[in-house]
């Protein structure tokens, strides 16, 4: 895959990861797990899938069911073992003729033996080697080509594309969104957050703004409780006030960016 694939491919698995913890709850607050966006991440990471027992399990590929390895059991509680497919089958749904075994029945009460991690722990290394496996490396005529299909969807007003590649910026400029307080109705915005002297500030940052086609950037840097400043912030985003830079400009300064913090050869 290209590099702008696979960094779409690594936006995909940041949601799907964000998705599943979103969905994780305590235990008995019934709350179910996002299963879909799991099994993205699964597939992504190469595991292969087996049920038994009604358990759905995840295995790496490459591996027999009968040897010891990292299996998955998709379930609220997203256990991984370091066991094999029988011993987490009878663990997790033994037989009558199973839990008769003394020995069965202790390592059917307690799988701290073999439990590897749980929950966002899981979700978490299943997330790390999906992304290992893209090619997020690059070269300045890849962000050249970025910054050319960017600009042409500012030019052209291309809504979706602009959110595209303002994501892909985004990321390579390691942009969050914005706080609570600088929240614009009909607004994407990208900046980076930042703490100095013991105070959070915002900026700079980009903002696209969906009702009029619209990209801003905005160049300041804002302290979270300065009121002016973000008042300051809303009237440059909103087209109040001129903003440091406007249209295709926004995304020219976005790849120079990116260049400009590439390693040297």
């Amino acid at each position: 895959m290209s590099f702008k694939e696979n960094l779409l491919e690594k936006l995909s698995l940041d949601r799907m990861r964000q998705r599943v913890l979103s969905s994780l709850g305590p235990m008995g607050s019934g709350r179910k797990i996002d299963k879909k966006a799991m099994r993205g991440l699964l597939v992504a990471a190469g595991f292969r899938s087996l049920e038994i027992r009604g358990l759905e399990l995840y295995l790496p590929s490459g591996t027999t069911d009968g040897e010891r390895q990292a299996i998955l059991v998709l379930d609220n509680d997203l256990p991984v073992y370091e066991s094999t497919v029988d011993d987490v089958a009878m663990r997790k749904e033994p037989t009558l003729k199973e839990m008769i075994s003394i020995r069965n029945a202790m390592r059917i009460l307690n799988d701290s033996d073999v439990v590897t991690t749980r929950k966002e722990a899981s979700v978490k290394g299943v997330y790390e080697e999906g992304v290992s496996r893209l090619d997020l490396s690059f070269t300045e005529a890849d962000i050249k080509q970025l910054e050319y299909e960017g600009r042409a969807a500012v030019e052209w007003k291309d809504a979706d594309s602009v959110v595209e590649s303002v994501a892909l910026f985004g990321e390579l400029l390691t942009f969050v969104p914005e706080p609570a307080a600088f929240a614009i109705e009909h607004c994407l915005i990208r900046g980076r957050l930042a703490e100095g002297s013991g105070k959070e500030s915002f900026g700079p940052a980009l903002v696209f703004h969906a009702g009029d086609g619209s990209l801003r950037w905005i160049e300041e840097h804002i302290v979270l409780t300065d009121r002016e400043g973000i008042s300051r912030f809303k009237d440059k985003a909103s087209g109040k006030r001129e903003p440091d830079l406007a249209g295709p400009e926004v995304i020219k300064h976005l790849a120079a960016e990116v260049v400009r913090g590439m390693p040297s050869p």
